[in-house]
């Protein structure tokens, strides 16, 4: 049980640091947001691959010869795991990485909504408060309370709405895939392929990119720390102390983001962030509480 606790921790810490880092490297090399994102996919999915193959090659090889869950990993890697980690890091650019983290835990409440949808029921009283809890956050944050001015801009609520949308889909749409091949051949292989058609779609091999040797070491930290080693020792986490504590325990990412974002940016944290980074937050301790009830 402690070694899980502390794998998922880092876990979260770590993604956490990629985030902060990504503002760094927005705010210092003016970064192009899809360029970045492609760099940490590709990189992140070729490492978990190699680690995928020296587990167990054949397995890694084998998700290929069954043809739904080819089409299931696609989508995934799309829908899933692209849209994730676009919306994230462009929320991080036209906000900063402690927003952007607490935003996309909006994500437990679009997965309430899409399982009232599904069951063709409405919300129960433990989840219209978490309803009203997360639109609260999300209002506190945007506004600092005052309506008639927004305390981010417009594309960075919309980007950190959309990293919570999207974190709800990347939760989602896996869960027949994992249950048959485990965590990391689908992740790594939806790093790779998300990283590849974002790629094409941004033309990455026409963006000027100007990077020190500072800048290199960045983008490296996001891509190995972040991504590939973020995800390595959370789902490791999740194998000893299972999902739903998992869960709670990764919430530390928007903590550590925020702490980073204090230290090593210097960037200011108000009583209004911290209220709304509460509410939204709250909703993963009801939602998880109503579960184990």
């Amino acid at each position: 049980m402690k070694k899980g606790v502390i794998l998922t921790a880092l876990g979260g810490i770590f993604w956490g640091l990629s985030g902060t880092i990504g503002q760094f490297l927005f705010q210092n090399y003016h970064l192009n947001t899809t360029w970045l994102t492609t760099m940490r996919m590709l990189g992140a999915g070729i490492i978990l691959l190699i680690i995928c193959f020296i587990k167990d090659r054949k397995k890694s090889i084998a998700i290929w010869k069954h043809q739904s869950d080819v089409i299931q990993l696609i989508c995934f890697s799309i829908c899933g795991l692209m849209f994730c980690q676009y919306s994230y890091m462009t929320a991080i650019y036209h906000s900063n990485s402690s927003t952007a983290a607490i935003l996309q835990y909006l994500n437990p409440v679009f997965i309430m909504l899409y399982t009232c949808l599904v069951c063709k029921r409405l919300p129960y009283k433990k989840e219209i408060i978490c309803i009203l809890l997360a639109f609260s956050g999300t209002f506190i944050l945007a506004t600092h309370g005052n309506i008639h001015e927004m305390n981010i801009t417009p594309l960075g609520l919309f980007w950190g709405v959309m990293a919570g949308l999207s974190a709800s889909l990347y939760s989602l749409l896996p869960r027949n895939l994992m249950n048959r091949w485990g965590s990391l051949i689908p992740i790594g292989y939806a790093m790779l392929i998300g990283g590849i058609v974002l790629g094409i779609i941004g033309k990455v091999w026409t963006i000027q990119v100007s990077l020190d040797f500072i800048g290199i070491i960045g983008v490296l930290g996001i891509i190995v720390i972040g991504t590939a080693l973020g995800f390595s020792l959370y789902l490791l986490g999740v194998h000893y102390i299972g999902a739903m504590r998992a869960s709670l325990i990764g919430a530390l990412e928007p903590v550590s983001a925020t702490f980073f974002m204090c230290v090593w940016l210097h960037s200011s944290f108000t009583v209004f962030d911290l209220i709304g980074f509460i509410l939204i937050l709250s909703t993963i301790f009801i939602l998880s509480y109503k579960k184990e009830a």
